[in-house]
């Protein structure tokens, strides 16, 4: 009995064996290859089309060489070249009770403009009126811009100026608002303008009293 089960044992032992190493080995997985990547072909800038560079402009500077705080006739400053017969006539007829004719409330400019650049524009932007202690008396209109010639007189100028050359203009202003200034004619007042030159603006200003003249041929002092 006892050879029998050794025998049944020994069968069941060699059946294992031959199970398991007849399974066949696992399989190993193949290594993955790179893909190969793709050159990147280099991107060009886009060229900005060329631009010119802006006009270089003369430098000018500007000063104020005098001003007449009067009265305001509706004309240019009486110094001025006109051919209207019709301010001509509304300036004679502008005569005080003393026979004074109508002073014309004006200011002066001295215009210097260096070499090279091109044509500026100037205009006023605005004019105010202080008294001696800095008080704002207000604002003056100016107009009729005229221009000081080789022929002795005021005429019409259009605000240009050219690169190169000295000017003396001049604004016609409105009337002070003298309502609310007592005794006038006995203080000190400046006169101040902010003037656009091209693309910046420059401020004058000078001294004045009532009535002081203004209207002369340049380098006149007052």
């Amino acid at each position: 009995m006892f050879s029998w089960l050794f025998v049944g044992l020994m069968a069941c032992t060699n059946a294992g064996t031959t199970t398991n190493s007849g399974s066949p080995p696992p399989e190993s997985t193949p290594p993955v290859e790179p893909t190969p990547s793709t050159p990147t072909t280099p991107t060009t800038p886009p060229v900005e089309p060329e631009t010119e560079p802006p006009a270089k402009l003369a430098a000018v500077t500007v000063q104020m060489t005098a001003a007449t705080l009067a009265d305001d006739c509706g004309g240019p400053p009486r110094a001025a070249k006109t051919s209207s017969s019709a301010v001509k006539g509304k300036q004679k007829a502008s005569v005080s009770k003393g026979d004074r004719a109508c002073e014309q409330s004006s200011m002066q400019l001295s215009v210097v403009a260096g070499a090279g650049g091109g044509p500026i524009r100037l205009a006023v932007k605005k004019v105010e009126l202080f008294d001696d202690k800095g008080a704002t008396i207000g604002e003056l209109t100016a107009r009729t811009p005229s221009i000081w010639d080789e022929s002795g007189v005021y005429q019409a100028w259009d605000e240009s100026v050219a690169p190169g050359k000295e000017l003396s203009v001049s604004y016609a202003l409105s009337q002070p608002p003298w309502g609310a200034v007592p005794d006038r004619r006995a203080r000190g007042y400046v006169l101040k303008a902010v003037l656009t030159v091209g693309d910046g603006e420059q401020a004058v200003q000078r001294d004045v009293h009532v009535e002081a003249p203004t209207i002369l041929p340049p380098n006149v002092k007052t």
